[in-house]
């Protein structure tokens, strides 16, 4: 009976220490319109680069619209894509290197990383 309980506690305790979540993407993030600011697609990337500057993700743009954006963090790599127009943006998972990327779930800094730079692009469009 002693050995189960210290089986069930071991159990429990390893479960709580999991690495992955549950894959997302970051989609349809509007983009604010004031009385002073009219944003245009170019405007929109712009804001996009410079946020990815800061954080140091290497972004660039693939084509208009899209830009691919890497960031590299001791032995991982993240590559995601960020489709863009005037009134919203998304950010998708392409791939990744050491992220543990199982076609469900993935290392749990993913949604830090990712959240982090949607909140960097969110304040640089809003100035």
């Amino acid at each position: 009976m002693k050995k189960l309980i210290i089986l069930a506690a071991t159990i429990a305790a390893l479960s709580g220490c999991s690495t992955l979540v549950q894959m997302r993407n970051f989609d349809e993030n509007l983009v604010p319109q004031n009385a002073n600011t009219t944003h245009t697609q170019e405007s929109v990337g712009e804001a996009i680069l410079l946020a990815c500057k800061q954080l140091t993700w290497k972004c660039r743009i693939q084509e208009t619209g899209k830009i691919l954006g890497v960031l590299d963090i001791r032995k991982h790599q993240l590559r995601v894509n960020i489709n863009y127009n005037a009134a919203q943006y998304d950010i998708d998972y392409k791939d990744s290197i050491n992220l543990d990327y199982n076609g469900e779930k993935i290392h749990r800094q993913y949604v830090n990383w990712v959240t982090n730079l949607t909140r960097h692009i969110d304040s640089e469009l809003a100035n």
